[in-house]
């Protein structure tokens, strides 16, 4: 009884520390993101980077799958972005056996947060994308697209 007590106040103690990671804002470098690809292969983010589009759960990576998924296979680099998406919440085996396989046969690169801490630096907003403007390596002033329109709109 008392090692499940001690156990789970040290749990409690240290859960507040992780939830508080510092959110990035407008003017912040960017972050060095040090993350992996659909492929396991080390993520490339270009020097000269004007847009992160950042996908926290679900509902935000469907709009931006949705919409990729139209555009041509070049697009992201080609207009100087990069999608990040944010699959730590996901299950293991679900990742594995299903979420990989299929991102895999996606001809863009998605660049995948795959730990609490890899992404939570980002701005993000539930069910929605979060575009973050990049210049000179500064983020700029975060916005949200809700729905396929305001991601097109955008993303123009």
């Amino acid at each position: 009884m008392k090692k499940t007590l001690l156990s789970l106040s040290l749990a409690c103690l240290t859960l507040p520390a992780l939830a508080q990671v510092p959110v990035l804002r407008a003017g912040d470098p960017m972050p060095r993101l040090q993350l992996k690809d659909q492929h396991d292969k080390p993520a490339s983010i270009p020097g000269d980077l004007q847009q992160i589009i950042f996908a926290a759960d679900k509902a935000g990576s469907a709009l931006v799958t949705d919409w990729l998924d139209q555009q041509p296979a070049d697009w992201l680099p080609r207009t100087k972005r990069v999608y990040l998406a944010d699959i730590h919440k996901m299950p293991s085996l679900v990742t594995r056996m299903f979420a990989l396989p299929k991102l895999r046969d996606k001809p863009y690169a998605i660049v995948l947060g795959r730990e609490a801490g890899d992404l939570a630096m980002l701005p993000a907003r539930e069910n929605c994308v979060t575009l973050l403007p990049v210049t000179a390596g500064k983020l700029g002033e975060a916005s949200h697209a809700c729905d396929a329109k305001s991601l097109q709109d955008a993303l123009k």
